[in-house]
C-alpha cells in the first residue's frame, strides 16, 4: 500500500527523496541502517527504479552511501567535522542573532511568535517530524531578520553540510520543550530590542544542543569509548 504523506510531488522519485530525506535528517533512519529498495518501493506502492534514483540523489546529498556487494545505507556522520561546522554554526548564529534584535521589524517578530505558537501544539501531540520542520523555520527566519544577506547564506549554507543536527529532537527527547522556551525568550529580547539577552537565550539554546547532538551522535559511533 502507498504511503500518504498528504504532499503533492511531481514524481514518484520526488517522494521518495523527500520522505526518506526528512526520515534521515530527523534521526528517524539512523546512521549506518540499511535501505533495501525493494522494501522501500514495497511501502511507497512504487517500482524499484524511482527507489534507485532517490538513493542515488541522497547519495550525491552525502546522507547515504552505496557499499559494494551490501547496498545502501545511511551515511556515517564524521564526527570531527561536524564539531567543527557546530563551533562556526554558534558564532555566526549568535552574531546573526543580535543583529536581528536591533533590524527585526513588528512584522518580523510576529512571523517568530506565530512559529513559536505552532510549535507548542505540535508539543502537545508529540510530532517531532513538525517540532523539526518549524524549528528549522524558526531559526532561518531569525537570521534573516539580521538585515545581512551574505551572513543569512552563509548560516543556511552550514545548515545544509550539517542537516543531521535536524535529528536532534529524535535523539534528545528532553530538548523539545525547553528549546521552545528559549525560542519564546529570543522573541521576547527582539521585541525588546536587547540584542544580549538574545543572544544570550541563543547560545544557551546551540551550545546545549550542540554538545548533546555530539554526545549522541559519538554514542551511535561508538566513539564515546575511544
Amino acid at each position: 500500500m502507498a504511503v500518504s504523506t498528504g504532499r503533492k510531488y511531481s514524481t514518484k522519485m520526488e517522494m521518495v527523496y523527500e520522505s526518506l530525506k526528512e526520515d534521515i535528517i530527523n534521526g528517524l533512519l539512523g546512521q549506518g541502517q540499511k535501505i533495501v529498495a525493494r522494501e522501500v518501493a514495497n511501502k511507497f506502492g512504487v517500482s524499484d527504479i524511482p527507489v534507485r534514483e532517490a538513493l542515488k540523489k541522497l547519495e550525491a546529498d552525502g546522507l547515504v552511501e552505496n557499499i559494494p556487494h551490501v547496498g545502501s545505507r545511511v551515511s556515517l556522520i564524521n564526527i570531527k567535522k561536524a564539531g567543527e561546522i557546530f563551533a562556526i554554526r554558534l558564532e555566526m548564529e549568535a552574531f546573526a542573532t543580535r543583529l536581528a534584535a536591533t533590524n527585526a521589524d513588528a512584522k518580523g517578530i510576529d512571523e517568530l511568535q506565530k512559529i513559536v505558537d505552532e510549535i507548542d501544539k505540535y508539543l502537545v501531540e508529540d510530532d517531532v517530524k513538525q517540532i523539526s520542520r518549524l524549528n528549522t523555520a524558526f531559526h532561518q527566519k531569525l537570521y534573516q531578520l539580521s538585515g545581512n544577506e551574505m551572513l543569512f547564506e552563509m548560516i543556511l549554507s552550514l545548515m545544509d553540510r550539517s542537516q543531521y543536527s535536524k535529528s536532534v529532537f529524535a535523539l534528545v527527547g528532553d530538548r523539545r520543550e525547553k528549546s521552545n522556551k528559549e525560542h519564546q525568550q529570543i522573541v521576547d529580547a527582539l521585541r525588546q530590542g536587547n540584542p544580549e539577552e538574545a543572544e544570550e537565550a541563543l547560545r544557551a539554546q546551540k551550545e546545549y544542543a550542540f554538545k548533546a547532538l555530539l554526545d549522541k551522535l559519538k554514542f551511535v559511533s561508538g566513539e564515546e569509548s575511544r
